[in-house]
């Protein structure tokens, strides 16, 4: 039976210094190592191993909105000028060089926490309203269950005929 041994070289204090210098200046483990011909997992290691507080990058496809095109989005829905991420990505398009579709505003906006709900209807209760309220339930606070039962009660639903009242 053979067992194949990787022998790790190890590295000298200069090069390690120089590492840990490059990585304090915010290169790449994959930037140092097609400089430097070291493996990426070494130069992770040494990452790990020295500079624990330094951030990894996440990886993937770079953002194509920046955190200031989000919070202007975020911007414009609360403070009501647009009502939804088709409306939002129509005014970025002035403002940004390459198109962006409405999802990825909806998917920007869904990781600042912001959904879509659809708004109660609620009627409008001005203080005469409030008032008009509680003058009469205290007059009818009193009532035994036998006066209840003479009250015809009509529930109004609202129902829509051809769609929804929209989301906001």
């Amino acid at each position: 039976m053979q067992h194949d041994f990787f022998i790790m070289k190890s590295l000298s204090p200069t090069q390690i210094s120089h590492i840990l210098h490059l990585l304090d200046s915010g290169k790449s483990a994959h930037q140092i190592s097609t400089s430097t011909g070291l493996h990426c997992s070494t130069i992770s290691r040494l990452r790990s191993k020295h500079r624990s507080s330094l951030s990894k990058s996440t990886g993937g496809r770079p953002s194509l909105l920046s955190s200031a095109n989000i919070r202007y989005a975020i911007r414009l829905i609360t403070s009501q000028k647009v009502d939804n991420a088709v409306q939002v990505s129509k005014i970025l398009q002035t403002t940004v060089p390459h198109s962006i579709s409405s999802k990825t505003i909806r998917r920007h906006l869904s990781w600042a926490g912001m959904k879509a709900v659809v708004k109660k209807k609620r009627p409008f209760l001005s203080k005469k309203h409030c008032k008009a309220r509680l003058d009469w339930a205290l007059a009818h606070q009193d009532w035994t269950l036998d006066d209840w039962k003479l009250v015809v009660w009509s529930d109004k639903t609202k129902i829509n005929h051809l769609g929804s009242d929209g989301r906001k």
